[in-house]
């Protein structure tokens, strides 16, 4: 038999009232703890490997239903670890005594990633090994928080930015990204932030309003057609050239408005932004297109996206500030 560990967490604020529970749920074993930060749920009776593989999908489902019912956003990966198991258990769990300077009885299988997913096989012993992130608090001291806003203060006409609605709004998004339970979410609210700042030129939003009204139509005709017919895919044909018009152009309109912005700034790396840009926009319609980016991926897209959209909000507060935009 094989067993599904799942951990996840929840956004600051929300909590799920357990301790340690067991029991059968939808006819498998289940015990649901919650662990420092993290709560798990650990289901086990599958038969196979690959059946509680295919569990995971259904456990999302399980969770986005949770989410519609109560508000809860569990925030997890669902994207399963490889799970090696070891050579010589007895010499593993030595081996572990000594690293981490603690006692460790009896056999060690297999070492899992507290953070992810996991199936393995019931007859094995597994440890877990998790990061300590529910003990890591981002603190930042008064006198640092004092300073910068000191900073802001004196900045010449810097109420100036007060005034500008997109550039406010392109500010809240970047604030929200702090906030977001979801790798998903954080790197999807980073790139609106850019596209706040794009978008919104008349003669561009008008034709881009008409591509998605044409695109709508196309959807709606092709649910009256033959899913086999010439209609069909030349509708799906113009749906796909539709969407695709309207990425260029925001695509264009974002490596503008870095490009412009890093080089009134004066940074000598303004192409090399831009392109990067694009690429983060790309992997944006990627994820939204299909649902999903490698987790690899999706981390490094947020951590390249949030340096991008700080030094673009960062230079057109000076910017606006200063008059030049």
């Amino acid at each position: 038999m094989y067993t599904l560990r799942f951990p996840f967490t929840l956004p600051a604020g929300r909590e799920i009232a357990v301790t340690d529970s067991a029991g059968e749920l939808d006819g498998l074993k289940y015990r649901f703890a919650k662990r420092e930060r993290f709560y798990v749920l650990t289901l086990s009776g599958f038969p196979t490997a690959e059946a509680a593989q295919a569990y995971l999908k259904d456990l999302r489902a399980g969770l986005i239903w949770v989410l519609l019912q109560t508000g809860i956003a569990a925030d997890g990966v669902f994207e399963l670890q490889q799970v090696a198991y070891t050579d010589d258990p007895m010499q593993a769990a030595a081996n572990l005594s000594q690293s981490f300077n603690l006692e460790i009885e009896g056999r060690v299988d297999a070492l899992l990633d507290g953070e992810r997913p996991a199936v393995y096989s019931g007859e094995k012993r597994v440890r877990i090994l998790t990061g300590g992130l529910s003990s890591v608090i981002l603190s930042t001291p008064c006198e640092v928080a004092l300073r910068h806003l000191t900073e802001g203060l004196r900045i010449e006409n810097g109420a100036r930015v007060a005034d500008n609605q997109k550039l406010l709004t392109a500010f809240d998004l970047y604030a929200a990204y702090f906030t977001e339970a979801s790798p998903n979410a954080r790197f999807l609210t980073l790139i609106m932030a850019l596209e706040t700042l794009a978008t919104g030129i008349e003669r561009t939003r008008l034709v881009l309003d008409l591509l998605e009204r044409w695109r709508n139509e196309a959807e709606n005709i092709l649910q009256t057609v033959a899913l086999d017919s010439d209609d069909a895919i030349s509708l799906q044909g113009i749906r796909r050239e539709l969407l695709f018009r309207r990425e260029d152009s925001i695509r264009r309109q974002i490596r503008n408005v870095v490009l412009t912005t890093l080089t009134m700034n004066g940074d000598g790396d303004a192409e090399e932004t831009a392109r990067a840009a694009v690429r983060l926009y790309d992997l944006r319609s990627t994820l939204v297109h299909e649902g999903t980016l490698p987790a690899q991926k999706l981390s490094e897209s947020v951590t390249e996206a949030k340096s991008v959209v700080e030094r673009i909000l960062r230079a057109r507060f000076l910017l606006v500030a200063a008059g030049t935009l």
